[in-house]
């Protein structure tokens, strides 16, 4: 390992070459290097058509020295050919430089930017979002209603995945946050405050697709808007959740390269 310096002074760590000992590359990108093995490879041809040797074993070991410049120059020129990308299995590239997984993050990113202005778009039209009055499920009794006050949507985590589709397998998004009108005692003596709920399908029906066309419909538990609550895009829309360098970003992280 080895150190250089930037342009303000500050150390950076980077390789040195065991073969010219200069900074900054490896033996398997050495140019000089690769000088030295075209240079090998002509002298011990040379020496092998005189054929002079004093001795046998003068030759052999020249033989030897041939084939093996010779197979570490192919190496040095060949470097990364045969390699496998782990995104696509194709080989020249690697996971880092894919163009499919490059197109991939491109296409995503726009379709998550997309769905997310749009389900909000939906919502402004409403009145749906933070101080909205909704009823939703009871966390003592599924099967009956409480009221509740939108506190937050979560549009970060929105992905092109919980859009309705009419050729593949959706799910929707937890992302709708709210507060109790009247706090509710729970089992371990203390207070039902807070939930969380889908956000309603219809929201995140973008594409219009009719209801009898989607591929399936979860029955995830939702909340009914009963009073609306007038916002703009800026209260439902972070920066994070639409700028295209952040989603850019979440997308490789949660779709394209999930961890």
């Amino acid at each position: 390992m080895a150190y250089t310096t930037d342009e303000n002074g500050n150390y950076k760590r980077t390789v040195r070459c065991g073969h010219c000992y200069e900074k900054g590359h490896n033996r398997g990108s050495c140019s000089k290097r690769k000088e030295d093995l075209a240079s090998n490879i002509e002298r011990y041809e040379k020496e092998l058509a005189e054929d002079s040797f004093s001795e046998e074993w003068y030759k052999t070991n020249t033989e030897r020295a041939l084939t093996r410049s010779k197979d570490d120059l192919n190496k040095m020129l060949t470097k990364g050919q045969n390699r496998k990308c782990g995104f696509c299995a194709e080989t020249g590239h690697n996971r880092s430089t894919c163009p499919v997984r490059k197109t991939q993050v491109v296409d995503k990113t726009a379709l998550t930017i997309a769905l997310r202005k749009g389900a909000a778009e939906r919502m402004i039209n409403d009145g749906f979002g933070p101080g909205s009055l909704v009823s939703v499920a009871d966390p003592r009794h599924g099967d009956v209603d409480v009221l509740a006050i939108v506190t937050t949507v979560d549009f970060v985590n929105i992905a092109p995945s919980h859009k309705p589709n009419k050729e593949e397998y959706f799910n929707g998004h937890r992302g709708i946050y709210y507060q109790y009108v009247v706090p509710m005692d729970d089992r371990w003596g203390g207070k039902h405050i807070t939930g969380t709920c889908y956000i309603p399908l219809k929201y995140m029906n973008v594409d219009d697709i009719p209801n009898h066309q989607w591929y399936c419909n979860p029955a995830n538990p939702t909340a009914e808007l009963l009073s609306g609550a007038e916002m703009s895009e800026d209260q439902l829309l972070s920066a994070e959740s639409i700028d295209e360098k952040q989603v850019s970003k979440w997308v490789v992280n949660h779709i394209v390269d999930p961890r």
